[in-house]
């Protein structure tokens, strides 16, 4: 009888033990359900989105307007820009000189001194480019000329023949014909601005405005 009583005696310990450790394993998961949750929530709170206010100052973008203005014989263009430089000084808006007729100038750009561009000269003679010459004053002083040409598809022929002689770095500069005559683009963020050149205008009733995509 002894063995049954030691038998009833373990199975009622491991019973108890089981019924324990239920509650504890119960409550550690619980633990564990409520960090899991915290984090989730502190995520959340990180990302979410920073509300933006569309009607703020800062969100409004400005849409610049241009005109040219074309027609006016030479003195009159030198009366007009005289004109348009003191509503330029009164209000936000600028103005630039459009040559009528062009021409592409192809050339290795400026370099440091006289010295280095004779020197880059004689590298593009013994590539074989003998109409180069160095540019010996004004904006342009101490570039390589490579030639004046009448459109951009002859530049760009210029061009593939100097880099198939092995010459990189090469461009093109637009230059005025000489003797040709300009207009005026004009730029501005105001339409106002714009509305007022039409009062100019009245004193060169040959000219002409309209209103173009403004240059990029």
């Amino acid at each position: 009888m002894k063995w049954i009583v030691w038998t009833l005696l373990v199975v009622n310990l491991v019973v108890a033990g089981f019924f324990i450790g239920r509650e504890n394993w119960t409550q550690a998961d619980a633990g564990q359900t409520a960090s899991l949750n915290v984090n989730r929530l502190s995520l959340r709170s990180q990302s979410a989105p920073v509300p933006r206010d569309d009607a703020s100052p800062a969100a409004a973008t400005s849409t610049a307007l241009c005109m040219e203005w074309r027609g006016l014989n030479r003195g009159e263009f030198v009366q007009v820009r005289q004109q348009l430089k003191s509503l330029a000084g009164e209000r936000v808006m600028s103005f630039t000189e459009v040559p009528l007729n062009t021409r592409q100038w192809v050339i290795f750009p400026p370099l440091p001194s006289a010295e280095s561009a004779a020197a880059k000269l004689s590298e593009l003679t013994a590539a074989g480019l003998t109409d180069a010459f160095v540019v010996k004053d004004g904006d342009w002083r101490n570039a390589i000329s490579l030639g004046l040409y009448a459109d951009a598809d002859a530049a760009q022929r210029r061009i593939l023949e100097v880099e198939g002689k092995g010459v990189l770095g090469t461009r093109v500069e637009v230059l005025p014909r000489q003797g040709t005559d300009f207009y005026f683009v004009i730029r501005s963020e105001d339409p106002d601005t714009l509305k007022s050149l039409s009062g100019i205008k009245q004193a060169y009733p040959n000219s002409r405005q309209s209103r173009v995509a403004c240059p990029s």
